[in-house]
């Protein structure tokens, strides 16, 4: 089968060519072609844009040089291990794509291709690029992900026209000293790699805007990241930062994400006291130089954020937050703070007054701030595991709240009656103790939400019961329970030592 396969593939090809006429360009995919003729090469010295993708192809002819036309090649997700030397002919090439391929290596002379522009290498075998790789000094978009690279080449940083590069999910250890000449360089994702640190002058790619950084080995930020002024997005998420880089990061006013999870950060700023001054501020009320001193002490290193609309910090060790400065962070709209060792929160959350979305679970919180209730723009709350034993009576306040999830806050065993000013309310998880302790009024507000929903979804309304009606024969469980928009009620369940699963039920009045 496999010789006529490849039979009919070529007679699918000459067709193809023959179509193609003089509009100088062949499109071929999926087929079971394995190997070009030279022959039909021949014929082919025409075309200017050829896609030959997913034909199985091992190798090229060496006479794959002569088509000195081509502006555009895509030989993606074949099985080429190597490209033939009379690849350097290809003059004309504007843009390259053999991703998908098992390239362990490229010549040197493949770097003769000077009118490249996008070079498209990853998920190859590559372990290296030729040393002369910088020569491809015409080249806007490199990607390389998905390789087994270890460094870079020295020449690297003189493809100065470089403005999108892809090298994650490879083995980079280090960057060019002089990656920052790198000035034209939009986004660069470096992700899953092995990067203990950045070069000193990383800085000087100030054209940066999306930079990722997760899941590498970084301990600390170059002091020239503060001159990344145009970078807007910043992923540092799965390194090994123990403190934030506020003196790096306060500059960067266009920043709109950032990315701080998994991370070991524990303290805001190297030596930070803060963790021992919470309760500490009456005694220095009379004491204006050390009310001073308190206040730096207990600045807030993310007040200078204040463009920055997504903060994710899940995931690391933090004990405390700053306690002023939130009301910089204007346009913050979702904070993260999910699995840290937070015990209690700052009033000053109360006073940011876009944030839609706020992720609390995992902590150690006991209460939450009466101010960060009544923020308006609050529309979903997660403090889910935590140890809280009470919600603030305002919560009612939280006019546009669309999910509120209260689950694994054992002590946790009733709900304030301003719950049932909640109208936009749609999701509420709650553990089955604090459910049954719920009033008629809340109880009657629960099913009123499951009306609304199967109202919005044009089938019939299906009831929520009383307290009184809901039975458990898991008697040593954890329930959790959520009005889900089928109008079912979902038991999330687990008995000690035992896997966690769930059971679905519709429960009758």
């Amino acid at each position: 089968m496999g010789a006529g396969a490849s039979t009919r593939a070529l007679e699918e090809l000459e067709a193809a060519l023959h179509g193609a006429g003089d509009a100088g360009k062949l499109v071929v995919r999926h087929c079971d072609l394995r190997a070009l003729p030279p022959e039909l090469l021949a014929r082919a010295t025409h075309l200017r844009e050829l896609t030959l993708e997913h034909a199985k192809l091992r190798q090229l002819p060496a006479s794959f040089g002569c088509l000195v036309l081509l502006e555009r090649l895509s030989l993606a997700g074949n099985q080429l291990e190597t490209l033939p030397l009379s690849f350097r002919e290809l003059q004309r090439l504007e843009e390259l794509d053999v991703s998908a391929n098992a390239l362990h290596s490229l010549l040197g002379n493949f770097c003769d291709l000077i009118a490249l522009r996008r070079l498209h290498l990853h998920s190859n075998a590559l372990r290296k690029l030729p040393r002369e790789f910088g020569a491809l000094r015409s080249l806007e978009l490199l990607d390389v992900r998905n390789n087994m690279l270890r460094k870079l080449p020295a020449s690297f940083p003189c493809l100065t026209r470089l403005s999108r590069l892809d090298a994650s999910r490879n083995k980079l250890k280090k960057l060019p000293a002089a990656f920052g000449n790198l000035r034209a360089l939009r986004v660069c994702h470096l992700g899953r790699n092995a990067l203990q640190e950045l070069p000193e002058l990383f800085g000087m790619a100030t054209s940066l805007e999306v930079l990722a950084l997760q899941h590498n080995a970084l301990y600390k930020l170059p002091a020239s990241f503060a001159e990344l002024t145009n970078l807007t997005s910043l992923s540092v998420t799965g390194n090994r930062l123990e403190s934030f880089p506020g003196d790096q990061l306060r500059s960067l006013n266009a920043l709109v994400t950032l990315s701080y999870a998994e991370n070991r950060l524990s303290q805001w700023q190297l030596g930070d006291r803060s963790v021992h001054l919470e309760d500490q501020d009456e005694g220095f009320q009379d004491d204006a130089e050390a009310t001073e001193e308190l206040s730096n002490v207990l600045g807030n290193p993310l007040s200078a954020l204040n463009t920055v609309q997504y903060l994710d910090f899940s995931d690391n060790t933090l004990v405390t937050l700053p306690r002023r400065g939130w009301s910089q962070l204007g346009e913050l709209l979702e904070l993260k703070l999910a699995r840290n060792r937070l015990e209690r929160l700052p009033a000053g959350l109360g006073a940011l007054r876009k944030l839609r979305r706020l992720d609390l679970a995992g902590n150690k919180l006991t209460v939450l701030p009466t101010a960060l209730l009544s923020l308006k723009t609050l529309e979903c709350l997660d403090v889910q595991q935590n140890t809280l034993q009470e919600l603030p009576a305002n919560v009612g306040e939280c006019e546009k709240l669309d999910q509120l999830v209260l689950t694994r806050n054992r002590q946790l065993h009733g709900l304030p009656a301003s719950l049932c000013r909640l109208s936009r309310l749609r999701e509420l998880r709650v553990d089955r103790l604090c459910f049954l302790a719920l009033d008629d009024d809340q109880t009657e507000f629960c099913r009123g939400l499951a009306k609304q929903i199967r109202q919005l979804e044009h089938r019939q309304p299906v009831a929520i019961p009383k307290t009184h009606e809901i039975r458990s024969t898991e008697q040593q469980a954890d329930a959790a329970l959520m009005a889900s928009s089928d109008g079912h009620v979902e038991w999330r369940a687990s008995q000690v030592g035992s896997a966690e699963r769930w059971v679905s039920s519709t429960l009758k009045q």
